[in-house]
């Protein structure tokens, strides 16, 4: 009898939570109510005064917890408090935080697709690159097997577009470009496997370490130089170290972009989303024009102890030449290295090279060939 009794209440609890489940419906599929204050975790491994999260994701949750009346409320982690660089997706997606500034770039095992961004092109600009940049992100062209660029690097996401980085240059400690002689053999830091593959291509030793450990490499004279991005130099005091600086010539832009798991993102009310797809729209323009802000800043300071900006066009013609040569082997090496890993490289940089060409950019000629 009492294992008849407890067949029973299990069957009737069983019951009552399909009903409770099944009368729920539409009203309950998202885990907050319509009122409800909503806490989320923001992190960054990156300062509070870098460029994307002073500039772009402050703004973007200001302005979120004002489209809703303080119903959302963020609580921030940054400098690697709670998530340290690049650790900030898998974060995301493993719930230890609700939204981050994430950096795919610094993860190409995991996301080789992303470093499209810092393919070098002929002319590009902040706003050109960060234009196309979004495009990209929210381009319907199939790539491979029916999917998207997004749907095929960033699923888990919902992703929020930010700016791209100013374009990255080469700096040096004091080293000239007068012939192509002098760019093999230079030492230059490379910020990723582009510039890695673009060095072997031009013949430029590539050195590698984090951006915090190259003052004191550079002030030792360890290496020449570094392919960066000059709006970048004053969170590391580059502008006290570099001396010569080519410009007029683009070495790819560094991406990023605010990100949540796709499950935390449908929890959410509509209204909250609409805040937030609202707020980034908003933040986005503002968000470049600082790294052009930066840039002059740091420019100027630059100059002001000697440093010399050489536009590309005035250098000789063998260093342009040879300049060129490297970008266009490695645009084709970049596609040659996803195709081998059975992504669809060909495909994605003809996709990037028409949506930066429709944005004002210019690639090298030769890649205006590829189909």
């Amino acid at each position: 009898m009492e294992k008849f009794k407890t067949k029973a209440f299990a069957a009737f609890v069983a019951l009552l939570m399909f009903v409770l489940v099944g009368c729920s419906g539409e009203d309950t599929d998202k885990a907050y109510g319509e009122s409800e204050t909503i806490k989320l975790r923001a992190a960054t491994g990156l300062s509070t005064q870098h460029a994307w999260w002073a500039n772009s994701m402050v703004p973007w949750m200001e302005r979120v917890e004002e489209l809703t009346d303080g119903q959302v409320v963020f609580e921030s982690f940054t400098g690697g408090e709670l998530v340290s660089v690049p650790d900030e997706a898998d974060a995301v997606l493993d719930g230890t935080v609700d939204v981050a500034l994430v950096l795919p770039i610094y993860e190409p095992d995991q996301y080789p697709m992303a470093e499209v961004t810092m393919l070098p092109l002929s002319h590009s600009d902040t706003f050109i690159a960060s234009n196309a940049w979004k495009k990209l992100l929210e381009s319907d062209v199939e790539l491979a097997d029916g999917k998207t660029y997004s749907e095929m690097q960033f699923s888990g996401f919902k992703v929020f577009p930010v700016s791209t980085t100013q374009e990255y240059s080469i700096s040096t400690t004091g080293k000239e470009f007068i012939t192509a002689n002098d760019i093999k053999g230079t030492s230059l830091r490379t910020p990723s496997r582009i510039h890695e593959v673009y060095a072997g291509e031009a013949g430029i030793n590539s050195v590698t370490m984090p951006a915090v450990e190259m003052y004191d490499a550079l002030s030792r004279g360890t290496f020449d130089g570094s392919f960066y991005s000059i709006a970048d130099w004053s969170g590391y005091g580059f502008q006290d170290l570099f001396k010569y600086t080519i410009t007029g010539v683009n070495f790819g832009h560094f991406n990023a972009f605010i990100g949540m798991s796709k499950e935390k993102w449908e929890s959410l009310p509509e209204h909250v989303q609409q805040a937030m797809t609202q707020a980034n729209e908003e933040i986005f323009t503002p968000g470049a024009q600082e790294w052009v802000d930066r840039s002059e800043k740091a420019i100027t300071a630059n100059k002001e102890i000697g440093g010399q900006f050489v536009d590309f066009s005035t250098l000789n013609a063998d260093v342009q030449e040879h300049f060129h040569k490297g970008m266009e082997g490695t645009w084709k090496n970049y596609a040659e290295l996803l195709e081998s890993n059975g992504l669809p490289g060909d495909k994605l940089v003809v996709l990037w090279r028409d949506i930066l060409i429709e944005e004002g950019g210019e690639v090298p000629e030769s890649i205006m060939n590829l189909e």
